[in-house]
């Protein structure tokens, strides 16, 4: 898990960057946090402009580009 213990989310916006980490879709990441779906586009597009949202989503690319398996080729771009 990430090395969270300075950055303050909320339960929602800790599961909107764990989902937006796996699908790059913030629209689809805001729905499967539990935000509405009629305001998820406008709250996920915020979401991705909260400092706190980019530090820990910064973290959890880290920790995957981590744990990334011996002899992995993909650039940081690639994956990104």
């Amino acid at each position: 898990m990430p090395h969270t213990d300075g950055i303050k989310l909320s339960p929602k916006e800790k599961l909107f960057c764990e989902e937006y980490a796996k699908s790059k879709n913030a629209t689809q990441a805001a729905i499967n946090a539990g935000y509405s779906e009629k305001t998820a586009g406008i709250i996920g597009f915020e979401n991705l402009k909260k400092p706190k949202i980019v530090e820990y989503l910064d973290e959890l690319y880290s920790e995957a580009l981590g744990n990334a398996p011996e002899g992995t080729i993909a650039t940081l771009e690639e994956i990104m």
